[in-house]
This record gives structure tokens, sequence and C-alpha cells, in this order.
């Protein structure tokens, strides 16, 4: 069971605006949604407990791991997809997976293969593995998005508007997965 702890947690960006102010936040194994209009922080606090931000005071823990002082020992249990998932367009949904497995430590080549090829069935896209990102629609990008936020048994999964550009039937399938 892990458990994320947020404390007095504040950023300010350059030009004045204040994203985060003082949050406070424990949170255990489960599915949590933030919700709130468009400049409430959401993003902001998505992005920095991704590390891919700092924040200006407070803490972040996930079990035993300081975020903000340790974020490569974070990346290692971190499945992300930013709402705007951008691809390497000239590789196959199969080339970019594998790709991303390795960055993510998965060595074996017959476990990466396993799991690649798995992804890519949950997602719904098994058949098209060996065509071009570059000719997915915008939902196929999605769901090559998603897949690649469950690379490696992540203990914390952020997501930042996981199902957008996805169709109704699409929706239905990634709520039940």
């Amino acid at each position: 069971m892990s458990t994320l702890i947020i404390n007095n947690l504040s950023k300010t960006y350059a030009n004045g605006v204040k994203a985060l102010d003082r949050v406070n936040l424990e949170l255990e194994n489960g599915m949590f949604g933030l919700l709130g209009p468009n400049g409430a922080g959401k993003s902001s606090l998505m992005r920095t407990l991704a590390t891919l931000q700092e924040a200006d005071t407070g803490t972040a823990t996930l079990d035993e791991i300081d975020i903000l002082n340790e974020p490569a020992e974070l990346r290692k249990v971190l499945g992300y997809l930013p709402q705007e998932f951008g691809v390497y367009p000239r590789i196959t949904a199969e080339q970019l997976l594998t790709h991303l497995a390795i960055l993510k430590g998965i060595t074996n080549t017959s476990e990466r293969k396993e799991l690649v090829n798995y992804l890519l069935d949950k997602v719904n896209l098994y058949e098209k593995r060996n065509k071009s990102v570059k000719g997915f629609s915008g939902g196929m990008k999605q769901r090559v998005g998603i897949a690649q936020a469950l690379i490696g048994n992540p203990k914390l999964i952020i997501v930042d508007e996981p199902t957008a550009g996805l169709d109704p039937g699409e929706r239905n399938r990634f709520i039940i997965y």
C-alpha cells in the first residue's frame, strides 16, 4: 500500500501567478481526481508531483521517496500522461513502447516484448502495432500515451485528462480497465 503525502506545497510562477498555495493532502491507494476551474492549479500540482517543475516551498513524499529532492527515484515508479502527449512520429507504436520500456529499466527482451504486446492489446492497438504513430488519429495517440504511462507497473500514475480525444467506446474501455 502506497501513501502520497503533500505538506504546504506552494508554487508561484515568474509572472507572479500563484498556482499552488500551501497545498496539504494525504492519499492512500486508490483513484482520485482533481476538479476545479481553469487556472485552479490542477496541472501545476500534477507537473510538480511528476517532477517536471520545482515547488517553491513544501514537501511531497511517496512512501519513502522525497519527491522534490529525489526526482530520479520517483521517476522509477511513476506513470505519467500529460494533457498533450507528444510522440516520435516516425516509429511504430510497438517501437515507441519498446523504447520507453527500455528507458524505464525493463532490460529483459522477452519480458519487455510480452509487456508491450499486453499493453497494446489493453489499449486496443495490437493490430496497429506495426503502423507508424505519425498516421494515428488523436485518439489512437492518446491510447499509446495511456499504454506508456502503465509501463513498469508504477506505484503512482498521474494523468491529465486521459480520455481527451477518445471516442465513447474507447472511453468506456479505459474506465473499465
